[in-house]
């Protein structure tokens, strides 16, 4: 069960793969419904996918919680119940360094493992070198540079 927060391009970019994975449910919460009912009819037929209201999330275990919004670059806070991130939960920011850290941190401090998407940068900058040079460079020790540096 996977709770995507967003419905903007972030948001849709992932629905596709999400689906993929074959979830029990995806669930798109949006401030506005309307756009993330119009991911969900899009998406209906590659899998289970309903939308919500970002105050309107449907009670659930959810195992997978994505901010997709842009309130981490902003530096908003998503005004949606904390009860979605509980122990067990993996809450995954797609925006990475100091922007994803108040999302994180919510997470964390109701017992969800959090992750940033600075390893998703990492992999895509990997992707589009291999597209452009023929090959695809290792991305660990990239990632580890980095990580090293934001701390």
């Amino acid at each position: 069960r996977i709770l995507l927060l967003g419905a903007g391009g972030a948001a849709r970019g992932v629905v596709g793969p999400l689906l993929a994975e074959a979830p029990a449910r995806l669930t798109i919460a949006n401030r506005g419904i309307d756009r993330g009912r119009e991911i969900a009819a899009r998406f209906a037929s590659r899998g289970p996918v309903e939308a919500c209201a970002l105050d309107r999330i449907p009670e659930a275990q959810y195992d997978l919680v994505v901010n997709a919004t842009s309130s981490s670059t902003l530096g908003a806070r998503l005004a949606f119940d904390d009860s979605v991130l509980r122990p067990g939960v993996l809450a995954y920011d797609m925006a990475y360094g100091r922007a994803a850290q108040p999302f994180l941190e919510r997470a964390q401090g109701r017992g969800a493992r959090a992750c940033d998407g600075l390893g998703m940068l990492v992999e895509q900058a990997a992707e589009s070198y291999r597209l452009w040079r023929g090959r695809r460079p290792a991305t660990a020790e990239v990632l580890a540079a980095l990580r090293a540096g934001a701390a």
